[in-house]
């Protein structure tokens, strides 16, 4: 959350009335790490957090247990707080949301469609029963969503189109807000310092990816692109800015017949970005 939650939060904080208490599953390493930085953030702002462990194993099972704690949070902020208003951020929130639909309005932020991705990722197999069957219900939920929900958020036009063209029987209005940056945090300034503790020299020509590894994130592609860029650029390096595990990066590297040295991967907090 802290490049596509907490922006947007403190953002609307700083120039309404609102009150906002955050609801969100964290990984334990990266809680550990940012923990205290977050709340005390938070804090100054007067922003409410309510951080659960996020749980990954068993499949399935796992992410009902995680619905199940999210319901009753949501459950004990109403009673303590009474909600207005729901902002849920994907599908497995919404799932929740959706419960409550009735006595609290819910604005969807779909993000991508979350059935389809994880088909795409091959994250899901359509030929696994349990994957079709967990499929065919998430879709099910995404016309609940769009037509309950009192607004949606799609990161993209086409998308939006591509809801458009379900022909549901009725539709929440739908707003567009592609990914941002904030300019003052991204900027080129510190280039030339960060460049010389990575090692690299004025010479060097370097691209970056910065994220997630793995799914549909296209690393092979992308390594294929380095090797042909390496022949006509003999001194490109590859800067991978990612908490997500080195290994798998030089093993996928090596099965492409990449040089090792070539390649740098470092994760970074965002402010360090």
């Amino acid at each position: 959350g802290q490049s596509q939650i907490l922006p947007y939060v403190l953002g609307i904080n700083s120039k309404s009335n609102y009150k906002f208490t955050i609801v969100s599953f964290e990984k334990k390493h990266n809680y550990k790490l940012q923990k205290e930085e977050t709340q005390k953030l938070l804090k100054e702002n007067f922003i409410d957090w309510k951080p659960l462990h996020y749980t990954k194993t068993p499949p399935i099972i796992s992410t009902l247990y995680d619905v199940i704690r999210m319901f009753f949070s949501i459950s004990f902020i109403n009673k303590n707080y009474k909600i207005n208003l729901i902002h849920s951020r994907s599908y497995i929130a919404s799932l929740v949301a959706l419960k409550y639909v009735k006595k609290i309005p819910f604005i969807f932020d779909m993000r991508g469609f979350y059935a389809d991705e994880r088909l795409d990722g091959k994250i899901w197999n359509k030929k696994n029963y349990i994957h079709k069957v967990i499929y065919d219900y998430f879709k099910k939920k995404e016309s609940k969503f769009l037509q309950k929900s009192s607004h949606t958020i799609s990161l993209t036009k086409a998308a939006k189109k591509e809801i458009e063209s379900m022909n549901l029987l009725s539709l929440s209005e739908i707003t567009v807000i592609p990914c941002c940056t904030d300019e003052n945090l991204f900027n080129i300034n510190n280039i030339k310092n960060i460049k010389s503790s990575l090692g690299l020299t004025k010479t060097d020509f370097v691209i970056s990816y910065v994220g997630s590894i793995g799914t549909w994130y296209m690393l092979d592609e992308m390594l294929s692109f380095f090797k042909k860029l390496k022949k006509r650029q003999h001194n490109a390096k590859f800067l991978f800015i990612t908490k997500d595990s080195q290994e798998f990066i030089y093993n996928r590297a090596s099965i492409n017949n990449i040089d090792l040295n070539c390649l740098i991967i470092k994760p970074a907090p965002r402010e360090e970005i």
